[in-house]
């Protein structure tokens, strides 16, 4: 997952033009890399906002004593110096920001690390309001040719409208982040409960010792509680944000995140279609996987996947260096200068993305790690929005960033990465894994469909109860292939999915990146080079998802016939068969090495997958193994429910904001 923080004040800017998308041959744009390692960034601190609301009210200044018609040398290069001096330092608290974020992260959301970020956070948002204020009267300056050389033809005309925020807003924004961080911290460390006579917390329960019917007992009354206590939140955020979109002039909160958000080129209705078109021609295929699947190889898996975050990295380097000689030389870097943490700590919040440093020029990839095969492919995802990221040069100020393709940077490298698992996990292994990975992305392009759907229909009725929502999770699941034992009435898995929490309706563009990825992977099975050049090029364009998909000459995936031929397409795998794509119909020695892990991994994985540990469970399990953390647990295959288990379902992606 990328992360990133969303401004809400961007909605007057969503007209913006962007800067014209790059050359269609593929070259990264040069940027500046300073040899700084993570640790010398350390610690975050607040951001001193004094130099730049001086040079805000200068600018201001030299904009007020000049018309359209005076245009003076001096004032111009003044103007433009203030202007660079206010990017630097939106830089600086950008980054300042997102170190934060990472250090909010990595301490268990401890109570000085979340006021920090609470204070950056608010500061950043009405910062950012400031800057558009000013720089919207250097548009109506005679120097606004500052702004569009700078950020794009047409920005300078949209900053005259922009109407900013106002401090009614900025309240119900830093009442979002608060609910927000009290969900963190509900899941991280539970909530106490009354139960078998005194109070306890997960805490408690782990270092206590009970017989097995007590322990269970306590065990499911802190679940229920943590449950009650993090639906009550989503309730509260959901009125929230439907107050948010109903004071920015929508009619509801989907439409809003969906234009002003997450800035689509697509409408929630191209959606419905899309859901349908998943449930019809994957689903399908995914029960077939099922039907043949048992859980043997998995573990065997699991226990060669057990590695550390080092060596991790040193497995997967060779992969990128032969993909392509710069991106191997971008994952150098990160490793060299430390722009990662990925190793096992108990006081981490379960989750994993990728965040923009800019003021250093690069970024930088967390993650709490699962402690077997999983971690890969969660490294490998990361890291292509590392590679993108590292490589941007649009300033924060006018990101024009598309999630949907930005998923794609980082699913079709894990899907490319398959073909080169044999040699870290052997030839039997790594085609189990090829199964596992091309399962998950098929769990992306459903469990997006499911999320979106229920998000969409929580939205347009704000004021149901948390059984309210449990029912309508479990009754719309069951239509993406989740099944139930009888007399299951309510499933509250999806608390666990902090995509509902801290980023409503981000998780649709899994789906459409996965179906993307999906088709470029095919062409990858037949034309190894080609789709390499589409997808270094997808990295370098600052374009929207359907126009990037066409720019890349992919297909559109919301033509009627797009989900058939790929469901198509992936049958033909199942069978055996050879994957030609396009023009040429040569066979592929790669499709040959999935349809093999598909004749492996359908006799080994998929069960395994439906019977996982919740979030609750894993942290429990997870403080149990604080002295050995990879040490294999056989109770790991209990179930929290059958259903779909792509790597994210609970919070944890397909892995990112930027």
């Amino acid at each position: 997952m990328l992360k990133q923080r969303i401004f809400c004040l961007l909605l007057s800017l969503s007209l913006l033009t962007g800067p014209a998308a790059r050359a269609v041959k593929w070259e990264y744009p040069a940027s500046a890399h300073p040899d700084v390692d993570y640790p010398s960034m350390l610690p975050a601190t607040g951001f001193d906002e004094t130099a730049l609301q001086a040079a805000l009210k200068e600018l201001t200044g030299i904009c007020a004593r000049h018309s359209r018609q005076r245009d003076d040398k001096e004032s111009r290069r003044q103007a433009q110096a203030l202007y660079a001096q206010i990017l630097e330092e939106m830089n600086t608290l950008v980054t300042k920001t997102n170190l934060s974020s990472i250090q909010y992260d990595a301490s268990g959301a401890a109570p000085e690390e979340a006021s920090l970020y609470l204070e950056l956070s608010a500061q950043q948002t009405r910062l950012f309001d400031q800057c558009y204020r000013v720089l919207g009267l250097l548009a109506a300056s005679p120097y606004q040719n500052i702004l569009d050389d700078s950020a794009g033809k047409g920005t300078a005309r949209s900053l005259l409208n922009y109407e900013g925020i106002t401090a009614e807003d900025s309240a119900l924004y830093e009442e979002e982040d608060l609910l927000v961080q009290a969900y963190d911290q509900i899941m991280s460390v539970g909530v106490p409960t009354l139960a078998e006579g005194q109070v306890w917390t997960l805490e408690a329960l782990e270092t206590a010792e009970l017989d097995a019917g007590t322990y269970a007992a306590v065990s499911e009354a802190l679940q229920k509680e943590q449950t009650q206590a993090a639906g009550e939140i989503y309730s509260q955020l959901v009125r929230l944000r439907t107050e948010i979109a109903s004071r920015a002039g929508y009619d509801s909160y989907t439409e809003y995140a969906y234009e002003v958000l997450y800035s689509r080129d697509y409408e929630p209705e191209d959606i419905r279609s899309l859901r349908e078109a998943a449930k019809k021609h994957l689903l399908p295929l995914q029960l077939r996987l099922l039907e043949e699947l048992s859980d043997q190889d998995l573990r065997a898996l699991d226990v060669r996947g057990r590695s550390s975050g080092e060596e991790i990295l040193d497995r997967i380097q060779p992969f990128i260096q032969g993909f392509d000689k710069e991106m191997g030389e971008t994952f150098a870097f990160m490793r060299e200068h430390g722009l990662y943490d990925i190793e096992y700590d108990h006081a981490k919040l379960l989750t994993g993305y990728t965040v923009a440093l800019p003021a250093y020029g690069s970024a930088f990839i967390f993650n709490s790690p699962y402690g077997d095969y999983r971690d890969y492919s969660d490294t490998v995802h990361e890291f292509g929005h590392f590679n993108e990221t590292f490589h941007a040069t649009q300033h924060s100020l006018w990101s024009d960033f598309t999630i949907d393709v930005g998923e794609i940077h980082s699913q079709a490298l894990e899907l490319m990465f398959t073909t080169y698992a044999a040699e870290i996990f052997g030839e039997r292994y790594g085609n189990v894994y090829a199964g596992i990975v091309l399962y998950n992305i098929l769990d992306s392009i459903l469990d997006g469909c499911l999320y979106d759907e229920f998000q969409a229909a929580v939205y347009e009725n704000p004021d149901m109860d948390v059984s309210e929502l449990n029912r309508l999770f479990k009754s719309l699941s069951e239509e993406y292939g989740y099944f139930y034992d009888t007399g299951i009435e309510e499933d509250a898995s999806w608390i666990e999915n902090s995509h509902n929490f801290q980023s409503p309706f981000y998780f649709i563009s899994y789906a459409t990146s996965a179906l993307s990825s999906l088709d470029l992977w095919f062409l990858y099975l037949d034309h190894p080079q080609q789709a390499k050049r589409i997808y270094l090029d997808l990295t370098t364009v600052s374009l929207p998802y359907r126009e990037a998909i066409e720019h890349a000459g992919l297909r559109d995936i919301f033509d009627p016939e797009t989900v058939p031929l790929l469901a198509e397409t992936l049958e033909s795998c199942l069978d055996g068969e050879d994957v030609s794509y396009g023009r040429a119909q040569t066979g592929s020695t790669l499709g040959h090495v999935i349809i093999g892990a598909f004749g492996l991994a359908a006799l080994t994985v998929i069960l395994a997958l439906r019977a996982r540990p919740s979030k609750r469970e894993r942290a429990a399990a997870r403080r149990r193994e604080a002295l050995e953390p990879w040490s294999f647990q056989e109770n790991r295959e209990n179930p929290r429910r059958d259903g779909p288990d792509p790597w994210s379902v609970q919070g944890k992606k397909p892995p990112w904001e930027l």
